[in-house]
């Protein structure tokens, strides 16, 4: 299963790709939402991970542009930020997220909320 995370904190970036990993993702990653756009028009992901505020273009705008009519616009979509505010959570309901987290990330909630939007973790569908 191949993940795309997009977040502008390198640290945070490391800890996200980590945590997929262990449970099976490939990861591509991003710096910011126009790089993050850029690889969502050439790759099918099966999940994506993305920061709210981020240089060049926010991941709320990117989740807006990925459902709209992208190869990825069925992908499930996390959306990560430091600021759990009611207008971003309405604005990330309304343009398609599937979750929403607040940072920091801590590990076995972030697991879980991944595995109840993508399905069973890729290792344990090989079982």
């Amino acid at each position: 299963m191949k993940a795309l995370v997009a977040d502008d904190v390198p640290m945070i970036r490391r800890l996200v790709e980590y945590h997929l990993k262990q449970i099976g993702f490939e990861i591509a990653n991003a710096a910011d939402g126009a790089e993050a756009l850029m690889l969502t028009t050439s790759v099918k992901y099966d999940l994506i991970v993305l920061d709210i505020m981020m240089p060049e273009i926010d991941g709320l705008e990117v989740l807006r542009r990925v459902r709209d009519g992208s190869i990825n616009k069925e992908t499930p979509v996390i959306i990560m930020t430091a600021f759990g505010d009611s207008a971003n959570v309405k604005k990330a309901v309304q343009y398609g997220a599937n979750d929403f987290i607040v940072k920091p990330v801590e590990q076995a909630s972030f697991r879980k909320r991944v595995t109840d939007v993508v399905g069973p973790k890729p290792k344990e569908n090989q079982q």
